[in-house]
């Protein structure tokens, strides 16, 4: 069953480094995040007025230094509350991000997917821009 596993459990493939597999292939660095990604809403939830979090990629923008634009995406989806909802508590951490030009169509697509869903597959193997 070596690498073919999936899930909470782990992927089984021997390697450290990915153990933390998200279901969209997205690779977690917390264990609370990495079990948050495999969450499923319930229908009980919302009838207690519960809201579950939503795994997202934060995106911010920039100039690099030749004063063009950028669109940065983090290189790990993070918790974050889900929209109507009033945030409790929060905290500050170092995340690495991606940056792409964000006049590029593809840029633009990413923009918008990363509104709906983790970045995971996108962003595999990038290089790290920038540090915040």
């Amino acid at each position: 069953y070596r690498s073919k596993l999936a899930g909470l459990c782990g992927n089984f493939d021997g390697e450290q480094t990915n153990e933390y597999e998200g279901p969209r292939e997205e690779i977690y660095k917390s264990p609370k995040e990495f079990c948050l990604s495999y969450m499923v809403p319930s229908e009980q939830c919302k009838a207690e007025g519960r809201k579950q979090p939503v795994m997202r990629n934060i995106m911010i923008t920039r100039l690099n230094d030749r004063n063009e634009e950028q669109a940065c995406f983090s290189k790990t989806p993070v918790a974050q509350c889900p929209e109507g909802s009033k945030k409790v508590k929060s905290e500050v951490r170092s995340m690495e991000f991606h940056c792409l030009l964000k006049e590029l169509q593809s840029t633009q697509k990413m923009m918008e997917l990363h509104k709906t869903k983790p970045l995971g597959d996108k962003l595999q193997g990038k290089s790290t821009d920038l540090v915040q």
